[in-house]
């Protein structure tokens, strides 16, 4: 008797654990993450899975530089956003 009480206590913490790890995965879905570049004049936002949501560059960034350097500086921003989300992920996942 007291082995099925130990189990069905192992039973409902597994499942509370399971439950919590749910609603932190679920928190972490629906987050946005930015990254800047150019002066924080670019800035990209990606979503949890690191697809490009949005992407605001200052006019300033436009006029100034030329259209290599302004891929270069929009790619940055990006790949800064996709940082901050797989580091997001790494501690939600414990790495």
């Amino acid at each position: 008797m007291r082995e099925m009480q130990e189990a069905m206590a192992r039973l409902e913490a597994l499942a509370a654990s399971a439950r919590q790890a749910e609603e932190r995965a679920a928190e972490w879905s629906v987050r946005r993450f930015t990254g800047r570049a150019d002066e924080g004049r670019i800035v990209a936002t990606v979503d949890a899975l690191g697809v490009l949501a949005e992407l605001e560059i200052h006019p300033l960034s436009r006029r100034r530089l030329d259209a290599r350097r302004l891929g270069d500086e929009i790619l940055n921003a990006i790949v800064r956003a996709e940082e901050a989300a797989a580091i997001a992920k790494d501690e939600l996942t414990g790495g």
